[in-house]
């Protein structure tokens, strides 16, 4: 199966600097090229399912969000950049984590001001299209859902070529 690890930008910045911002108008910019999208969002506070940034991702039509907080609902501890490179998404926008660098791509917001332009600079580091590929499954080809998609990067990531039943 082709590699199919998501590409991983990152935006940092201060609280109230237009992080969430950015990656909402991200999401649906990069939807529109028929992309697949997850966020991943990092904070020092519970997750707000009413009306923040994390309900906020899912109305812009991420397909997937993650949320490390620290009373979260979900919880990396140590397996994040495995994890998070393993996604079964075209790209994934990571919000926060400022300690830390996940891939080339790291924009800091200083300002809601600086959206619009790094916005621009965002939907220019992403893949123009969506990427497929295809699975030998009983002697046929599948086209990779997402769960297979998943797989595929988790072995990518550990560098795992074959799995075979121990039958």
């Amino acid at each position: 199966m082709t590699d199919l690890r998501p590409l991983l930008i990152q935006v940092v910045g201060e609280s109230g600097s237009g992080k969430t911002l950015v990656v909402e108008r991200c999401v649906r910019r990069l939807l529109l090229r028929g992309l697949t999208v997850a966020v991943v969002k990092h904070s020092h506070h519970a997750p707000d399912l009413r009306g923040k940034d994390t309900s906020r991702f899912t109305r812009a039509g991420a397909q997937l969000v993650l949320f490390e907080g620290t009373e979260s609902f979900l919880t990396f501890r140590g397996a994040a950049p495995d994890l998070i490179r393993s996604l079964p998404a075209d790209v994934v926008l990571i919000e926060g984590y400022s300690h830390r660098t996940f891939g080339p791509y790291r924009f800091t917001v200083r300002s809601p001001r600086e959206a619009s332009e790094i916005v621009e600079q965002v939907v220019r580091a992403a893949p123009r299209r969506p990427r497929s590929a295809t699975i030998r499954l009983d002697g046929r080809s599948k086209r990779v859902d997402p769960l297979w998609r998943l797989v595929g990067n988790l072995m990518a990531v550990r560098q795992v070529r074959e799995i075979r039943s121990g039958r």
